[in-house]
């Protein structure tokens, strides 16, 4: 938990340790980062670092729902931008805006994507259960009822059970990069890119899961 002596510091001290945290959670898993490259990078004492945080975890955590509130801003940003309202959207639209909302948020806050990332590839064990656990089941969460909603809407196959629908939609969500090889030349380059990749994804999920009628055949 971040400590008083944090939350009492002017903005830019606060930017200054939190960017160093980034830069070196977004470089590294947790194990290998360095509480005192951060305090080297950040270029304050040891002493001070305990007066702000606890320990490791607790500066990852807090790191963790900062990175959270900024792409739940940036997802309310972006659905202010849509030309069609979410709730108006069916599954599949839903679905594409997600993804193609996610390149943009990894493109313009890299960091914090990586460190996400790194997050979700940590071996399973108590340390990943304490940091990732709630995120984790509230994302289940989050899914089923995309997928439950959709089947009332009988938008989704009826031939494919529930259960698999919410695995495959939460292991593409989750693991969108590790599908493309080159994600990290996607990045370097720009985001068109990365969203044809995103779009392709996105139609070859609707054509395997889209239940199909005469008026969308």
């Amino acid at each position: 938990m971040v400590k008083q002596g944090f939350l009492n510091l002017s903005d830019a001290e606060q930017h200054r340790i939190i960017d160093a945290a980034l830069d070196e959670f977004a470089e590294k898993d947790y194990e290998a980062a360095s509480l005192n490259n951060i305090i080297a990078r950040a270029g304050i004492s040891k002493g001070s670092m305990y007066h702000y945080f606890a320990n490791k975890e607790d500066l990852y955590f807090y790191l963790i729902n900062r990175v959270l509130e900024a792409k739940e801003i940036f997802l309310k940003k972006a659905l202010t931008e849509l030309s069609k309202p979410l709730a108006e959207m069916n599954f599949f639209e839903n679905l594409e805006f997600q993804m193609l909302a996610s390149v943009d948020f990894a493109m313009q806050h890299y960091r914090e994507h990586q460190l996400s990332v790194r997050l979700q590839n940590m071996a399973e064990g108590p340390l990943k259960e304490r940091l990732f656990g709630d995120l984790n089941r509230a994302f289940e969460d989050y899914v089923k009822n995309m997928v439950d909603a959709a089947m009332q809407a009988g938008e989704i196959r009826d031939d494919f059970d529930r259960d698999f629908v919410i695995r495959i939609l939460k292991f593409t969500l989750m693991h969108f990069i590790d599908i493309y090889p080159d994600f990290e030349k996607f990045m370097a380059d720009d985001s068109r890119a990365l969203k044809a990749e995103a779009l392709k994804l996105s139609a070859f999920l609707k054509k395997g899961l889209q239940k199909y009628s005469e008026e969308n055949l």
